[in-house]
């Protein structure tokens, strides 16, 4: 329930219950929640619980009892909290995810496909088959950590770049492979429509780019703002690779090709927030709420992996050969 969330739900206002609703399902979904926001939306102060979003009680509580995943491991590391909780398998089990992170199979769809089907993906993987859960990369251990996409440690672990680089010769193009393959992903990469990650090569010139010589691959989901249209669908599949393919003259005074890849992991909230300001008549607390989350999504951005190689202008021989 960050700045963004609470703008577009104030900006949405009453009249559109069920949509704020539908937001409120996933990022507060707290039935005393729900009533603090729409007292919210009458005017009142968003109350404190409303804010944290998704709390310990989303997920443990049930009935005014507390349950969590089987005892064992946690007696083993004295790791006992609130005096003990009830234990449940499905805790464990990847479908306990489903509620926020998959579309019912009714839900919206874009080229046949759901819009938001990670653990469909991860049914369809060797991961389901071979029973590695979405807590276990998650959650290793049972932490509460939530890795994912805005980890760089954690995206890099789950991806295999190689990057290579044929000599180059006078007249001929310059030649370089740039491979990512999704060995450690348990479903599409990236997953969902939100980020993107941009591989780039480029010939620079003592330090700086050469003009005219950037090649880029894209990867990820891009779809409209209103989510009716789908513009393409580059994402990696578990197990599968993409390629960055480089062909490009070499620069008279290129001294090396280097690569790069980036990951912008809140690109779609960025294009969205953008619009947004510029379309719709915003209270001035909205707008603020907007242009803050606006602010922290641009600057999520991180470099993933680099690489540079060197180049060597060979001279042909005094026979032009």
């Amino acid at each position: 329930m960050g700045p963004g969330v609470v703008g577009q739900l104030a900006a949405a206002g009453l009249t559109h219950w069920a949509f704020v609703r539908g937001c409120l399902s996933c990022h507060a979904p707290a039935r005393r929640q729900w009533r603090q926001v729409r007292a919210a939306l009458k005017g009142q102060p968003l109350a404190a619980l409303a804010r944290q979003g998704v709390t310990c009680a989303d997920c443990h509580v049930r009935g005014y009892r507390r349950f969590g995943p089987p005892l064992e491991p946690y007696l083993a590391a004295g790791d006992i909290v609130h005096g003990g909780f009830t234990p449940r398998t499905g805790f464990t089990r990847s479908r306990f995810c489903i509620s926020c992170h998959q579309f019912h199979r009714n839900g919206a769809r874009l080229q046949g496909s759901l819009l938001e089907n990670v653990y469909g993906e991860w049914r369809a993987s060797r991961y389901a088959r071979e029973g590695m859960t979405c807590q276990a990369c998650h959650m290793p251990d049972g932490r509460h950590n939530f890795y994912g996409i805005h980890n760089p440690r954690f995206v890099r672990r789950a991806l295999t770049i190689r990057f290579r680089a044929r000599p180059a010769d006078p007249g001929h193009d310059l030649v370089a492979r740039l491979s990512i393959a999704n060995s450690g992903v348990g479903h599409d990469f990236p997953a969902y429509t939100t980020p993107e990650v941009v591989a780039s090569m480029w010939q620079s010139c003592a330090g700086r780019l050469c003009p005219g010589t950037v090649r880029r691959l894209v990867i990820g989901r891009r779809v409209s703002l209103n989510l009716k249209r789908q513009y393409f669908d580059t994402r990696i599949k578990p197990g599968k690779s993409r390629r960055l393919a480089y062909d490009v003259a070499l620069a008279a005074r290129a001294t090396a090709i280097e690569a790069r890849i980036v990951v912008y992991p809140d690109a779609a909230y960025v294009h969205f927030f953008r619009a947004y300001l510029a379309r719709y008549a915003l209270t001035p607390q909205e707008r603020g709420d907007i242009r803050r989350v606006l602010v922290t999504d641009e600057r999520s951005s991180y470099v993933l992996w680099q690489a540079d190689r060197p180049l060597r202008h060979e001279r042909p021989s005094p026979g032009g050969r």
